[in-house]
């Protein structure tokens, strides 16, 4: 196996332990530990920790290790804001272009999450609950705003499902009445509605956010 096929094994799972908050915020890791968990040697950890760092994951101290970065409540408030921006903008370009959103897809991720939700799955919810959003975004065609959309989408993944970790006995706030609301919205053509949906979920997703850390 070459070098950079280990880099990629390395930066993917160390990655995925992140995202799923198996590394707590505040943890602090060590290219020793991490090499003999991946079964591989410190250098492709080296380099893999690098990638995460400068994604904003991980910082490395001097003489103390590699500590997973806390998520403050502005970054979260400002990633739900963008990701509200790109969903509305996918509103606006379809109305824009007289096109349509793939319905079929949205209505796939939509009764992924209510499953989800169902068995109690909360990291396969999130993870689809977003991935709705994300769809909605594809269906404009902007690669761009795709590639935007997905450098936020798994940081949202990581700060619901730590926010989720860290207050067990908290009733979390729920995205699936508001997704099958904007989905109906959408198969109506109702875009103004769709758009107001996500509003009001922007604004009761801070007020949930800002009341859990005010705790």
């Amino acid at each position: 196996m070459t070098q950079q096929s280990l880099v990629d094994i390395a930066y993917t799972k160390i990655r995925e332990n992140l995202i799923n908050a198996t590394y707590m915020p505040g943890l602090f890791l060590s290219e020793n530990g991490l090499a003999k968990e991946l079964n591989m040697s410190r250098t492709p950890i080296r380099v893999a920790i690098s990638r995460l760092e400068s994604e904003g994951y991980v910082s490395s101290i001097k003489n103390r290790g590699i500590i997973v970065k806390e998520i403050s409540m502005k970054e979260m408030l400002d990633i739900a804001q963008v990701i509200f921006f790109l969903q509305e903008f996918s509103v606006d370009e379809i109305v824009a272009k007289r096109d349509s959103f793939n319905l079929e897809e949205l209505k796939m991720y939509l009764d992924l999450q209510l499953e989800a939700e169902k068995n109690k799955e909360y990291i396969h919810y999130v993870q689809n609950s977003i991935l709705f959003t994300r769809c909605m975004v594809s269906s404009t065609n902007n690669k761009i705003m795709l590639e935007f959309m997905d450098s936020l989408k798994d940081k949202f993944v990581r700060m619901a499902v730590v926010n989720w970790k860290l207050t067990p006995n908290q009733k979390h706030y729920s995205a699936n009445q508001i997704n099958k609301l904007i989905y109906e919205a959408i198969s109506s053509e109702d875009y103004s509605k769709a758009k107001q949906i996500g509003k009001e979920y922007l604004s009761k997703w801070r007020k949930s956010i800002i009341n859990t850390n005010a705790l």
